[in-house]
């Protein structure tokens, strides 16, 4: 195992990065309605204060960081990591949940990964401390931040954990990727180089949640570059999302990210931001979800008024179990498509689709693909098979389970094949619907769906039903009509149109009443439950 000669690479990158830096962070502050600014040294300056904290107390374990972006959450992030620590961001409280049943189940979350100390804003603590009934303590960062102490960093291995985090669990259950020093240092040198990142002139615009891979790789860039990073809580963006733009001129940002469905939002109502300035964006990553074609070039569409430059756009390709960031294509590239003929059963005819094309591995990845143990749909001129990858990125393992060799090729579980341009990714095969004998990708049949006049973009969930008197597709659609005759009806023909199959049944349900995991994304194992419990098409 190498050891670097004074501290290890994660924190000495952090520390070139930030330590004289005049660049700033600049996060929203919701109550007062207005950013907060700092420089990148004076959250350095911060972070070595708390890590002489985590010293003097000798804490072990990893450290629990909870609730929304603060300065004092992100100091907590350069402590940890001089201090030698790893973290792990879990969501605050949220809606929906009852107080206390939330910090009950973050507690137990914390102590089964074995965090000891736990920092957050006071409205999540005070909870959380109570819930924890004395396993875990409960720091006051901004009271540790502003001693001003310094304690010696000593020599830590580039192989121990940087971060605990947790991957989606969207079709089964959520797993805790541990990833090295290394590898964070990896992973964020690549995303630069690739894109050709210069922390002294980058502004960074983000609202991803911070427990999320992609939320954390944009506050990850910003520590190890020292770029300018502008953080707004994920709530604020819900609350109303065309904000996003208006946040994105105001910091005059080069680079933002975002997954499939905050572009279809900004694409749709972007006559809402009024005036704004995007000409300053070189960089739109779109990641963390399949992209939609159709709904990503409207949002080119849309934004061009606003100065926005359709060769920003930067679809992407990443997993938790990777740091983030597998596949990329160069800035400037722009998005790109496949556009391919899928046979239909039994190869008697064909349908054109178009997939966006996700560019090359990352610098230090290597990217391969294998045939499938499932049947796929057979896409015309191209191999189709299951994603494997590998590389300097990669996760030590699981958390609770034996670690991967290094040289080992992963299985990510998604479908794809490879084109001149890059990766395209087609679906998971865990999520193929088999609908007599036919392998269907469900993406395809709930973008059909989602066509429809009342139904929620990204509201829609295909299952394939087995047994009972009427087996076949089945869809959950969260719907805001009144009219569910006429609505089934013309998702039968929208979904017919694309695939050849009518659906034995479509279920309502009202707006957000899909259960989705922490990052958003559709929990499918679970909404396949429901449907079979419900006995819907039976």
């Amino acid at each position: 195992m190498a050891v670097t000669s004074t501290r290890d690479v994660l924190a000495e990158t952090v520390t070139v990065a930030l330590r004289d830096s005049t660049r700033e962070l600049v996060i929203w502050d919701s109550p007062g309605r207005q950013w907060r600014r700092l420089t990148w040294s004076q959250i350095y300056r911060m972070g070595e204060s708390i890590a002489a904290e985590f010293a003097d107390r000798g804490e072990s374990g990893p450290i629990g960081l909870v609730g929304d972006p603060s300065a004092e959450l992100v100091a907590c992030v350069v402590g940890a990591w001089l201090a030698g620590k790893s973290i792990i961001i879990v969501p605050g409280p949220m809606r929906g949940l009852e107080g206390r049943e939330w910090a009950a189940h973050t507690a137990e979350r914390l102590r089964s990964v074995g965090v000891t100390v736990v920092v957050g804003a006071a409205d999540a603590t005070a909870e959380l401390a109570a819930a924890a009934a004395g396993t875990v303590r409960v720091l006051d960062a901004a009271a540790a931040a502003s001693t001003g102490r310094v304690a010696p960093q000593g020599v830590v291995e580039d192989s121990l954990p940087a971060v605990l985090q947790s991957t989606a669990g969207s079709t089964g259950v959520p797993k805790t990727a541990v990833v090295s020093r290394a590898a964070v240092v990896a992973n964020t040198g690549a995303i630069q180089q690739r894109l050709g990142l210069d922390g002294r002139v980058e502004v960074v615009c983000s609202w991803l949640p911070l427990y999320h891979d992609m939320g954390l790789i944009v506050l990850m860039n910003g520590l190890t570059s020292g770029a300018e990073t502008w953080l707004v809580p994920n709530k604020t963006f819900a609350a109303a999302p065309y904000r996003w733009l208006s946040w994105l001129s105001e910091s005059r940002a080069t680079l933002t990210a975002g997954p499939n469905f905050g572009y279809d939002i900004l694409g749709r109502c972007a006559a809402k931001a009024g005036s704004v300035e995007l000409s300053s964006l070189r960089i739109a990553i779109s990641g963390g979800e399949p992209i939609d074609p159709v709904g990503f070039d409207r949002f080119l569409r849309e934004t061009a008024p606003f100065g926005f430059d359709p060769a920003a756009a930067v679809p992407a390709y990443g997993l938790a179990e990777s740091v983030c960031a597998v596949t990329m294509p160069a800035s400037g590239t722009g998005a790109r498509y496949d556009e391919v003929d899928v046979e239909t059963e039994g190869g008697s005819g064909v349908v054109r689709r178009r997939y966006a094309v996700l560019g090359h591995p990352m610098p230090g990845t290597e990217l391969r693909i294998v045939p499938s143990s499932a049947e796929v749909p057979a896409v015309v001129g191209r191999m189709v098979g299951e994603i494997e990858i590998r590389g300097a990125s990669m996760m030590t393992g699981y958390l609770g389970e034996p670690a991967r060799d290094p040289d080992e090729w992963f299985a990510t579980g998604d479908l794809g094949y490879l084109t001149d341009d890059g990766l395209v990714v087609c679906g998971r095969a865990k999520e193929l619907i088999i609908v007599a004998g036919r392998n269907i990708f469900p993406i395809e049949i709930e973008r059909a769906a989602a066509t429809v006049a009342g139904v929620r973009g990204g509201g829609v969930v295909a299952v394939g039903i087995e047994g009972g008197p009427r087996p076949g597709l089945v869809l959950a659609v969260e719907y805001r009509g009144s009219d569910t005759d006429d609505a089934r009806k013309e998702i039968a023909r929208a979904v017919r149109a694309v695939s050849g199959v009518t659906p034995v049944a479509t279920h309502f349900v009202p707006p957000g009443a899909l259960p989705r995991t922490t990052s958003g994304k559709l929990r499918r194992l679970q909404v396949r439950q429901y449907v079979e419990q419900q006995g819907v098409g039976q």
